[in-house]
């Protein structure tokens, strides 16, 4: 995992704030990408995300 510089996961991930997340989230909705894989330990987490899809 050190290999792995933090720009990268930044870049591919949504990572930090709610509000980091949904301008994050926008990108990706403007992006011709479709699919979005996501995984969370924490059910809010899940949440939050679901509410931002909307």
């Amino acid at each position: 995992m050190a290999a792995v510089p933090d720009e990268l996961v930044d870049s591919i991930a949504l990572l930090g704030t709610k509000e980091r997340i949904r301008d994050r989230l926008d990108a990706w909705k403007a992006s011709p990408v479709k699919t979005l894989l996501i995984g969370a330990g924490q059910p809010e987490a899940l949440r939050t995300l679901a509410e931002l899809a909307l």
